[in-house]
């Protein structure tokens, strides 16, 4: 799987996604081939969207459990049913719920002193939103209405990484990748305190965490040469 279908399938993880849609995407086939594909990630010394080694030198690579619990290891080889999917998102993926762990980057951020209306603790619609609503607006592309409260959703963050992949527009994605996703610690935390069944979202985090450390010695030239100001 190429690497912007890895971010595209993290993407749906974590946002709204139809049945067909998701039964097909956790089918053992295609599923397997996203576990190939962040294993790549995970392992492969390369940028973003550089032609890695081939995936018959998978077996050369560190077993998964290298990088994730027992628990996440088994959440990660038996996603959720499409209704376990629903069931967690309404218990926690929908905010002012006891137990709400909302993927939304300008939550798990403190808010910004010139931000009007935000609580100290952070809120939606904070800086992290309004920049990823640029980068958005500077693609060509209109934020979801699902999202429009909160453009710095996970799954809107992720899919726009395998946007810019399949523009090929490396460099940028790279330096997406390296700018948002420090808040994941934070919110890894927040899934932490809830019941065992966030295994699979705190597994998803966790690949995500360490696909960005593996990524940290090809960010500074991203960073430099590729501002994310050049497609905003």
């Amino acid at each position: 799987m190429e690497d912007a279908a890895v971010f595209s399938t993290l993407a749906q993880c974590f946002g709204p996604v139809g049945e067909d849609e998701w039964n097909e995407l956790t089918e053992s086939a295609q599923w397997s081939d996203f576990l190939a594909g962040a294993r790549r990630l995970l392992q492969d010394n390369r940028p973003l969207g550089a032609e890695g080694q081939r995936l018959s030198d998978l077996r050369a690579r560190l077993p998964l459990q290298e990088f994730l619990s027992a628990r996440e290891l088994s959440a990660l080889f038996a996603p959720p049913s499409y209704q376990e999917k629903s069931d967690f998102a309404a218990r926690h993926f929908t905010g002012g719920l006891p137990d709400s762990a909302v993927p939304v980057e300008s939550l798990h951020r403190p808010a910004h002193p010139t931000d009007p209306g935000v609580p100290a603790g952070g809120g939606y619609l904070g800086d992290a939103a309004l920049y990823v609503r640029d980068v958005t607006d500077g693609l060509g592309l209109e934020v979801p209405p699902a999202f429009a409260a909160c453009p710095d959703h996970l799954a809107l963050e992720l899919d726009l990484v395998a946007v810019l992949l399949r523009s090929g527009m490396e460099g940028p994605a790279l330096a997406f990748l390296a700018e948002r996703f420090g808040w994941l610690t934070a919110y890894r935390a927040r899934l932490l305190g809830l019941d065992e069944d966030a295994s699979f979202y705190t597994g998803r985090v966790d690949l995500i965490m360490g696909i960005v450390a593996q990524q940290e010695p090809f960010e500074e030239g991203a960073l430099n040469g590729c501002a994310m100001d050049s497609v905003a």
